[in-house]
Protein backbone atom coordinates (compact mmCIF):
# COMPACT_ATOMS: atom_id res chain seq x y z
CA UNK A 1 0.00 0.00 0.00
CA UNK A 2 1.84 3.65 -0.53
CA UNK A 3 2.45 6.09 1.90
CA UNK A 4 0.10 8.43 2.38
CA UNK A 5 0.39 11.88 0.86
CA UNK A 6 1.07 14.91 3.63
CA UNK A 7 1.26 18.26 3.94
CA UNK A 8 3.05 20.54 6.06
CA UNK A 9 2.51 24.28 6.65
CA UNK A 10 4.36 26.66 9.27
CA UNK A 11 2.11 27.94 11.75
CA UNK A 12 3.39 31.58 11.06
CA UNK A 13 1.30 31.51 7.58
CA UNK A 14 -2.05 30.93 9.48
CA UNK A 15 -3.82 33.68 10.67
CA UNK A 16 -4.80 31.88 13.69
CA UNK A 17 -1.41 31.49 14.48
CA UNK A 18 -1.58 33.96 17.69
CA UNK A 19 -3.99 32.17 19.40
CA UNK A 20 -2.72 28.85 19.30
CA UNK A 21 1.27 30.36 20.21
CA UNK A 22 -0.53 31.59 23.19
CA UNK A 23 -2.83 28.42 23.98
CA UNK A 24 0.41 26.39 23.58
CA UNK A 25 2.68 28.97 25.80
CA UNK A 26 0.32 28.40 28.24
CA UNK A 27 1.19 24.43 28.70
CA UNK A 28 4.24 24.60 31.23
CA UNK A 29 6.02 21.20 29.05
CA UNK A 30 6.52 23.21 26.43
CA UNK A 31 8.24 25.88 28.27
CA UNK A 32 11.46 25.27 26.82
CA UNK A 33 10.28 25.33 22.73
CA UNK A 34 10.78 27.56 20.51
CA UNK A 35 6.74 28.40 19.35
CA UNK A 36 7.47 30.48 15.91
CA UNK A 37 8.80 26.72 14.67
CA UNK A 38 5.65 24.93 14.98
CA UNK A 39 4.54 23.04 11.89
CA UNK A 40 1.41 21.47 11.17
CA UNK A 41 0.94 18.45 9.35
CA UNK A 42 -2.04 17.24 7.96
CA UNK A 43 -2.37 13.32 6.20
CA UNK A 44 -4.32 12.24 3.03
CA UNK A 45 -7.46 10.25 4.01
CA UNK A 46 -6.85 6.72 3.50
CA UNK A 47 -8.96 4.98 1.02
CA UNK A 48 -12.19 2.90 2.15
CA UNK A 49 -10.82 -0.78 2.31
CA UNK A 50 -12.31 -3.21 -0.20
CA UNK A 51 -11.84 -6.05 -2.26
CA UNK A 52 -11.46 -5.98 -5.97
CA UNK A 53 -14.96 -6.85 -7.73
CA UNK A 54 -13.72 -9.04 -10.48
CA UNK A 55 -11.86 -11.32 -8.19
CA UNK A 56 -15.11 -11.87 -5.48
CA UNK A 57 -17.02 -14.04 -8.07
CA UNK A 58 -13.58 -16.26 -8.35
CA UNK A 59 -13.19 -16.25 -4.58
CA UNK A 60 -17.02 -17.18 -3.83
CA UNK A 61 -16.52 -20.21 -6.59
CA UNK A 62 -12.95 -21.27 -4.93
CA UNK A 63 -14.64 -20.97 -1.48
CA UNK A 64 -17.50 -23.07 -2.25
CA UNK A 65 -15.17 -26.05 -4.37
CA UNK A 66 -12.50 -25.57 -1.47
CA UNK A 67 -15.60 -26.83 1.01
CA UNK A 68 -17.61 -28.86 -0.67
CA UNK A 69 -14.13 -31.29 -1.30
CA UNK A 70 -13.06 -30.18 2.66
CA UNK A 71 -15.81 -30.34 4.60
CA UNK A 72 -15.61 -33.91 5.71
CA UNK A 73 -11.89 -32.93 7.32
CA UNK A 74 -13.53 -30.08 9.17
CA UNK A 75 -14.35 -30.67 13.16
CA UNK A 76 -18.06 -30.13 14.06
CA UNK A 77 -19.86 -29.07 17.36
CA UNK A 78 -23.17 -28.89 17.55
CA UNK A 79 -23.33 -29.50 13.48
CA UNK A 80 -21.71 -26.34 13.08
CA UNK A 81 -18.74 -26.56 11.11
CA UNK A 82 -15.28 -24.92 12.60
CA UNK A 83 -14.13 -22.78 9.90
CA UNK A 84 -10.73 -20.84 10.75
CA UNK A 85 -9.11 -17.96 9.03
CA UNK A 86 -6.80 -20.39 7.68
CA UNK A 87 -8.87 -22.89 6.00
CA UNK A 88 -10.78 -19.67 4.40
CA UNK A 89 -7.48 -18.77 3.33
CA UNK A 90 -6.79 -22.47 1.95
CA UNK A 91 -9.66 -22.69 0.22
CA UNK A 92 -10.18 -19.24 -1.53
CA UNK A 93 -6.44 -19.74 -2.37
CA UNK A 94 -4.92 -16.39 -0.69
CA UNK A 95 -3.07 -15.65 1.66
CA UNK A 96 -3.94 -16.01 5.50
CA UNK A 97 -2.35 -12.09 5.98
CA UNK A 98 -4.61 -10.93 3.12
CA UNK A 99 -7.87 -12.94 5.05
CA UNK A 100 -6.99 -11.30 8.02
CA UNK A 101 -6.28 -8.24 6.79
CA UNK A 102 -10.29 -8.59 5.76
CA UNK A 103 -11.57 -9.41 8.80
CA UNK A 104 -9.40 -6.42 10.40
CA UNK A 105 -11.02 -4.52 7.77
CA UNK A 106 -14.73 -5.33 8.70
CA UNK A 107 -15.34 -6.86 5.30
CA UNK A 108 -15.76 -10.41 6.51
CA UNK A 109 -17.26 -10.72 10.09
CA UNK A 110 -16.78 -14.22 12.35
CA UNK A 111 -20.12 -16.40 12.37
CA UNK A 112 -22.19 -15.09 15.28
CA UNK A 113 -22.78 -18.63 16.51
CA UNK A 114 -19.02 -18.80 17.20
CA UNK A 115 -18.16 -20.63 20.28
CA UNK A 116 -15.99 -19.68 23.40
CA UNK A 117 -13.35 -16.96 22.60
CA UNK A 118 -12.45 -18.28 18.81
CA UNK A 119 -13.81 -16.94 16.02
CA UNK A 120 -15.20 -19.40 13.50
CA UNK A 121 -16.85 -18.75 10.10
CA UNK A 122 -20.17 -19.87 8.52
CA UNK A 123 -19.54 -20.41 4.87
CA UNK A 124 -22.81 -18.94 3.53
CA UNK A 125 -22.43 -15.46 6.19
CA UNK A 126 -18.60 -15.12 4.17
CA UNK A 127 -20.08 -15.92 0.99
CA UNK A 128 -23.33 -13.18 1.84
CA UNK A 129 -20.59 -11.07 3.51
CA UNK A 130 -18.31 -11.69 -0.21
CA UNK A 131 -21.54 -10.76 -2.23
CA UNK A 132 -22.01 -7.62 -0.77
CA UNK A 133 -18.63 -6.39 -1.28
CA UNK A 134 -19.43 -6.52 -4.79
CA UNK A 135 -22.66 -4.22 -4.82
Amino acid sequence: MPRRKQLTFHIQDLRCAGHIIEELSKLPQLANFDMNSIELTIKENRPAPKIIKKDIDMLIDRLQRGFSANKHTVTQLNGCYLITNVHLAKWMKTTQASVNKWIKDGLIKPSKKSFTNLEFFDIDEVIDQLRKQKQ
